[in-house]
C-alpha cells in the first residue's frame, strides 16, 4: 500500500468524525524520481497549501509534491501514522493530540466577519446574539435594540469553504437559518447585503479584502464582544472569530535537508508569507 492509499484508508476510518480525504491531481507525478512530499488536510487550506507547494518545488529538481483535500482530523491521523508528510489544519490541537513528537506551526490567520447593511444602527453584538440572528432564532432587529426591521440572513452556497468556516467558528457546527437566502458568490452576497436593510451575513477576510480591491458594494462590519476584526485583533487572536492555519509535522526532528521541515520553514519565511498575503490571508511571521 503506498502512502496516498494509506491516507485514504485512515481518512475512511475517521469518517464518523470528519470528512474523508479526497485526493486531487498531483502538482508533479508521484512516480517522479527522487524525493517526495505529501501534504493533506483541511479544504480551507488547499489553496494556500497548493500555492506554497508550487513555489517551494521550484528549483528542487526531482521533488514530487502532492496536495490532497480532506479534513484536519484525517490529516492528523495520517501524519501520526506516517502516511503523509505534512498535515494542514485549521484548528488548534486538542489536549489528546498535543503529544510528544508533534510540531504545530502557525503559518497564517484569517477571520470571519459579520456584515450588515451600512444603515443599520447596531454596531456591536455579543457572540450569542450573532448566533441567534444567523440561526433564525431572532427574526427582528428590534429584539436586539435595533429598528423594527425583519432580519434577512444571507449565505454562500452549501459546500463553499467560507460557509463551512462560518458554520464552524460562528455557529459552533450548527447550520444557518432554514430560510437563509443563498448567494452564488462573495461578490453577490456583498451586493445583496448592500441592497437589503435588514441583512446579516458572514464574509471571511480574504473575500472582504478582495471585494475592497474590486470596489464592490459597501457594507458595515460589526464588532463582536467589543472587538472589531482589524488586522491587529486578528493577528493577536483577540477577535472571537479568528481562525489559525497550521502545518503539522509528526515524529522525530527533521534533518536540515528533509523536505517536510524545509517546506514548513519556507511557509514561514518572507517568501512564503508574501504568498500568504497575496492570497488574502494575514501573515504571521
Amino acid at each position: 500500500m503506498n502512502r496516498r492509499h494509506a491516507c485514504a484508508t485512515l481518512a475512511a476510518g475517521a469518517a464518523a468524525l470528519a470528512t474523508a480525504c479526497m485526493p486531487r491531481a498531483p502538482l508533479i507525478s508521484r512516480d517522479a524520481p527522487g524525493a517526495s512530499l505529501l501534504i493533506s488536510g483541511a479544504g480551507a487550506m488547499q489553496q494556500l497549501a497548493t500555492a506554497l507547494a508550487d513555489a517551494f518545488r521550484r528549483g528542487r529538481r526531482g521533488l514530487a509534491i502532492q496536495v490532497e483535500r480532506g479534513g484536519s482530523l484525517p490529516a492528523y491521523i495520517a501524519a501520526s501514522r506516517g502516511a503523509i508528510d505534512v498535515a494542514a489544519m485549521t484548528r488548534p490541537l486538542s489536549d489528546a493530540e498535543d503529544r510528544a513528537g508533534v510540531r504545530h506551526h502557525l503559518v497564517a490567520r484569517d477571520a470571519v466577519g459579520i456584515v450588515v447593511h451600512p444603515s443599520l444602527p447596531v454596531k456591536d453584538l455579543r457572540r450569542d446574539q450573532v448566533r441567534a440572528l444567523l440561526s433564525g432564532e431572532v427574526v427582528n432587529w428590534r429584539a436586539l435594540g435595533g429598528p423594527d426591521l425583519a432580519v434577512s440572513v444571507l449565505v454562500l452556497p452549501r459546500g463553499a469553504t467560507a460557509r463551512q468556516s462560518a458554520e464552524s467558528l460562528v455557529l459552533d457546527g450548527d447550520e444557518f437559518a432554514v430560510d437563509a437566502r443563498e448567494c452564488a458568490s462573495a461578490a453577490a452576497l456583498a451586493a445583496a447585503v448592500a441592497a437589503t436593510p435588514g441583512a446579516i451575513a458572514c464574509l471571511d477576510g480574504r473575500d472582504r479584502r478582495g471585494l475592497d480591491r474590486a470596489g464592490a458594494a459597501a457594507f458595515a462590519l460589526l464588532a463582536v464582544d467589543g472587538v472589531a476584526p482589524t488586522l491587529a485583533s486578528v493577528l493577536s487572536g483577540r477577535y472571537p472569530y479568528t481562525q489559525g492555519f497550521h502545518l503539522l509535522l509528526y515524529g522525530a526532528a527533521q534533518a536540515p535537508d528533509d523536505s517536510s521541515g524545509a517546506f514548513v520553514r519556507y511557509a514561514r519565511s518572507a517568501a512564503g508569507q508574501a504568498i500568504v498575503e497575496r492570497l488574502g490571508f494575514v501573515a504571521v511571521c
